[in-house]
Parts: C-alpha cells; sequence; structure tokens
C-alpha cells in the first residue's frame, strides 16, 4: 500500500472502518472479534481495514462528562471511562497487522497522541488523522517526521484549520497527503454529507480527496462521492449492530458493507475519460444511426442535386454513408459526377 493506491481514479481506495467494534469481553474475544472483522472487510473487497490507538488519558480530561451524541446512544457511561473501556492495547497492534497480512489486507489504525502513533507507526504504510485532532500539533510534527502518506479527516473543521495542518505537514516536506471530507455526526443525515466540498477541495489542494463516511445509506453518498471525484471512500462497519458500544448502531453490517464496495466498483467504472470521444462500443450504431446525406431515388450520371426530390438527411442503415449533413447547402445543385443507387450515401467527392 502506498500513496498512489489514495490516488488511482481508476480504482477507489476502500477503508473498512472497524474503530473500536472489535471490542467484547475479555482479550481473547477481543482478538476473536477483531480478525472476524478483519476477514469481513477482506471478503466484502475493502483495500484496507482501520482501527483507532487511543488511550483516555491522552484524549481527554478526566472531568469531560459525556457528551449528547452518546446519551442518544443510550451509553451512560462518561467520556473518559468510555475511552478507557475501548482502549486497545497496544500487545494487539502487531496480532492485528499480522491477521491482516494473512488476509492479505491493509492494516491502518488511527492514532489521536504521538505515543499512539509510535505503537502502530512499524505496522502501518499510511497513516490517518482523525478530524478531531486535525490541530494536534505534536501528533502532526511526529506524523510528518516518519515521512508516510497521512489521510487527514475534515470533520468539523474550517478551511482555517484544515490550511493549518497541511502547511504544517508540508512545511515539514510531507507532501503525500490525503484529505476526506466528513460530517461529523454520528449518524450524519444524508442532507449535511456536504459532497460538493469534494469538488472545492481538489481544486484548492490537488491532492487525493474522499469521503469518511458516517451515514446510515450505504450507497448513496459513497457514490455521490465517487462521482464527483472521490478516490477515498472511509465507512465505519461492524458484525451486528446490535452489539454492545457507541459506534456499532451507525456502522454497516457485513451485506451492506459488501453491497457498498459493489456499487463504489460500479461507479468507478462509469468515470470515463475527461474527454468527449466516440467509444469502440458506438461506432456500430453511429455508422447504422447518425444522419448522413443519402440518396432518396436512383441518380444518374451529371444529374443535378434537388432536396427532397433526390437526395435528402437520412439515417443510412447498413447502406453506405454519405457525407455530413454540414455540407448539405452546398451539395444542392450540384452534378453528379456518376451513377448513385437509391439508398446510397453521396459524397463531396462524387459531385462535379
Amino acid at each position: 500500500m502506498n500513496y498512489n493506491d489514495l490516488k488511482n481514479p481508476n480504482h477507489v481506495f476502500v477503508i473498512a472502518e472497524a474503530g473500536s467494534n472489535w471490542k467484547s469481553n475479555s482479550y481473547d474475544a477481543d482478538i476473536t472479534q477483531a480478525q472476524e472483522l478483519i476477514k469481513t472487510a477482506k471478503k466484502c473487497g475493502a483495500d484496507a481495514v482501520k482501527f483507532q490507538t487511543f488511550k483516555a488519558k491522552s484524549v481527554y480530561v478526566k472531568n469531560a462528562g459525556n457528551s449528547e451524541y452518546l446519551e442518544k446512544t443510550g451509553h451512560k457511561d462518561d467520556i473518559f471511562k468510555t475511552f478507557e473501556d475501548l482502549s486497545m492495547p497496544y500487545e494487539m497492534i502487531k496480532n492485528l497487522s499480522e491477521i491482516c497480512n494473512k488476509e492479505n489486507i491493509a492494516f491502518m489504525s488511527t492514532p489521536f497522541s504521538v505515543e499512539d502513533a509510535k505503537a502502530i507507526n512499524e505496522y502501518v504504510d499510511i497513516h490517518k488523522v482523525a478530524s478531531y485532532e486535525i490541530n494536534h500539533i505534536r501528533l502532526l510534527e511526529y506524523l510528518a517526521e516518519q515521512k508516510k502518506p497521512v489521510v487527514i479527516s475534515t470533520g468539523a473543521n474550517s478551511y482555517e484549520e484544515i490550511n493549518f495542518a497541511i502547511n504544517f505537514l508540508k512545511e515539514r516536506n510531507l507532501h503525500e497527503i490525503g484529505i476526506l471530507q466528513c460530517t461529523a455526526a454520528y449518524p450524519a443525515p444524508l442532507e449535511s454529507m456536504n459532497l460538493s466540498v469534494i469538488c472545492d477541495f481538489q481544486k484548492k489542494y490537488n491532492l487525493p480527496v474522499g469521503l469518511s463516511d458516517h451515514s446510515l445509506d450505504p450507497i448513496v453518498a459513497p457514490v455521490m462521492a465517487v462521482s464527483f471525484g472521490a478516490t477515498i471512500i472511509e465507512k465505519h462497519f461492524t458484525l451486528n449492530k446490535k452489539l454492545p458500544g457507541p459506534d456499532h448502531k451507525f456502522a454497516l453490517e457485513p451485506k451492506e458493507l459488501e453491497k457498498m464496495i459493489k456499487y463504489i466498483r460500479m461507479a468507478e467504472k462509469t468515470k470515463g475519460i475527461e474527454n468527449k470521444v466516440i467509444l469502440p462500443i458506438e461506432e456500430e450504431l453511429r455508422n447504422f444511426a447518425v444522419r448522413s446525406i443519402q440518396a432518396i431515388n436512383d441518380i444518374s450520371e451529371g444529374e443535378i442535386l434537388i432536396e427532397d426530390k433526390n437526395f435528402s438527411i437520412l439515417r443510412s442503415g447498413n447502406q453506405k454513408r454519405g457525407a455530413e449533413p454540414r455540407f448539405f447547402e452546398n451539395m444542392i445543385g450540384k452534378k453528379t459526377k456518376k451513377t448513385i443507387k437509391k439508398g446510397e450515401g453521396i459524397r463531396m467527392e462524387d459531385l462535379i
């Protein structure tokens, strides 16, 4: 996996976001659930599976309380305890990386601190910066030093903040950057996707652009993003929406993930090239059905061409095609050099 994988217009890079959905009720069960997520992502056709690596103490202040989002999901613990519960043990990282290698799918994990980034750096080819970490200068500083591609989510961020992060990395000679449009809501309503900004990102930054999608629908936003030019799609998934934890309810189940990737692959086939050309698949009907100048009666040598008497603008079908209709006015009143049979095409070289 390398930077070119993030900007290939013919193959959208799909990141199946496992997040914290690996969490079960014991270390062994956690590994088993994570392994099942990895296998599922691979089976569904994802290019990478991504986890999250964090420690509560390096993310939130201890008395941060709870968010409305978590309370709406029925999660009553405060955010600090939640992050403690969902924190991935560093010793799991190597195991998950090895499972990914075995399954032939790229391993990724989002670090939330420099300590986290150091723990995963050996095992990832591309780093991911979460939306809420875009202003974490120490984390950006460390990632820039590693000289690995960095993908940045932009949920709940302004252009000023996005510009800062990109310039911060570039000033430290890291230029392999990807940007993801993201709406920081869980789930995010379709009307909040703001996918048109993908085009603006492309013009403004000239970098690979994609979508980190938190909407519930598996098709609409990812396919629309691809149509706007996205070359990276990230989407949360789970083995079962009913599993305990804050991120399962808005994540895709396996069949939905598979469906999403199927439609992304179909959508990327429709993109074509940035040039209007006559395609090989169009040639037969172009020759058969596009109008040209045709004889509507037998025409003798030396006969004068008269519109709608002996020639007209018609579709040629299997007959020899005549000249393009734009030459029609120039042909009226001209004499023929040869005999032309009814239905045959008439060309400028056939006239005196």
